[in-house]
């Protein structure tokens, strides 16, 4: 029994550019989401914080990361 490697080449024409954009739009989307939520978690009272349970340090922690992070 021998084995066989296979290698499979993506030309460059495979990597369609709607594609592309489209997962270029999505990461922009999400970005933006982010940084919007962390916004208003930033703007939550104490009171509204804790009905979440969350305290200020958890908010501000979170609001604190940039938008490409998780």
């Amino acid at each position: 029994m021998s084995t066989r490697v296979v290698e499979r080449r993506v030309s460059r024409s495979a990597l369609s550019r709607p594609a592309t954009f489209a997962g270029l739009v999505q990461t922009l989307d999400l970005w933006l989401e982010r940084a919007r939520t962390r916004r208003q978690l930033d703007a939550l009272t104490d009171h509204e914080l804790r009905d979440l349970g969350l305290d200020r340090g958890d908010a501000l922690r979170e609001a604190a990361k940039p938008f490409w992070r998780g």
